[in-house]
């Protein structure tokens, strides 16, 4: 999807229908989104922590009827659409993505001209191909670890930023071929330069060249059996806020944090209570005998990716965040201080 991200109630409203109408498990299920910070606002708590009105409350729900329905049908033409073909794994490189939580944005600006970019970064492009047995190109998955934000807050057009254009750079390659994108750990990641829509096109093509190259370059076929897995892990939450530290929040005035205050003192009083736990999706599906791709929800920063590369296998393992769930920032040690 290229949208900023769904939250819970979406995702198993989405998922419920998908197994009623198609007996499909939700390990079986992987939503991912591309963040683009140019699209629709998905979750009711962005209505708040953005300042929005109410009409655009109504307009947002309104929205998530539409995508639903596309989901669920796009879902359904694709099962009668089943055919053979041959998957292929590969991997390559773009270099757009600079830390967000170790510099300012000029210095990373300068660190890059430099080549002397500090902070984890992932530059991984993860690339599948489906194709068919006549050896025409269906289709491409590929995904990268960095915020949709090339267009920034001052943006008003609709965009599917740097992945977008990607794909649809990739769709003129490839006449016929559907281009797919996944986000991958890019919650401490943003794109570099930015701002300008110049940009949004240079990071694209970038990224479309590189997933060409990897098609053009032998990849690994993918034989053996699809495992799916799907586990919910229940993340406790720091010491909750009482009423009146949320009141307090609330009439103070402070922006964005008066606006949650109000936000969380509604959902109080609309029967909601505050849970001391939250469920979080983790998910992992191995293609074949050695590839791995696991989807974590929220927005998780780039640590993940690197550790879970680390222990798992370095090019066999594919990190998709922003799946499922999109809740929050997943920070680690590293950004919490």
């Amino acid at each position: 999807m290229d949208i900023t991200g769904i939250d819970r109630p979406f995702s198993l409203a989405v998922r419920e229908e998908l197994k009623e109408k198609y007996r499909l498990e939700r390990r079986q299920i992987a939503l991912c989104s591309s963040h683009t910070h140019s699209g629709p606002v998905t979750s009711d708590r962005f209505t708040f922590v953005f300042g929005l009105d109410e009409g655009f409350h109504q307009r947002r729900l309104d929205f998530l009827t539409l995508l639903h329905e596309k989901i669920v049908t796009v879902v359904g033409k694709a099962l009668q659409r089943l055919a053979p073909c041959e998957l292929a794994s590969g991997n390559g490189s773009a270099t757009f993505a600079c830390n967000r939580r170790n510099n300012g944005e000029l210095e990373v600006v300068r660190l890059r001209e430099e080549g002397n970019l500090r902070g984890p970064v992932d530059f991984d492009v993860p690339v599948l191909s489906v194709r068919s047995e006549d050896d025409k190109l269906l289709a491409v998955v590929f995904g990268y670890a960095c915020h949709g934000t090339t267009l920034g807050p001052s943006n008003l057009k609709w965009s599917g930023d740097y992945a977008g254009h990607a794909q649809l750079l990739l769709e003129q390659a490839y006449p016929g071929c559907t281009a797919l994108y996944w986000a991958g750990c890019g919650g401490d990641q943003n794109p570099g330069p930015r701002r300008e829509q110049k940009h949004v096109e240079s990071h694209g093509h970038e990224l479309s060249e590189t997933v060409q190259t990897v098609l053009k370059k032998t990849m690994r076929t993918i034989v053996g059996p699809l495992a799916t897995s799907y586990e919910e892990i229940e993340l406790p939450f720091a010491e909750l806020p009482t009423r009146k530290q949320l009141e307090e929040e609330a009439a103070s005035g402070q922006g964005g944090m008066a606006r949650r205050a109000r936000f969380i003192l509604h959902r109080i009083d609309n029967g909601h209570t505050l849970e001391p736990t939250y469920p979080y999706p983790v998910q992992v599906w191995r293609l074949g005998r050695d590839l791995l791709f696991v989807t974590l929800g929220g927005e998780a920063v780039v640590d993940y990716a690197l550790r879970l590369k680390q222990e798992l296998g370095a090019g066999r393992t594919w990190i998709a965040s922003y799946a499922n769930d999109v809740m929050a920032y997943i920070a680690n040690q590293r950004v919490l201080r």
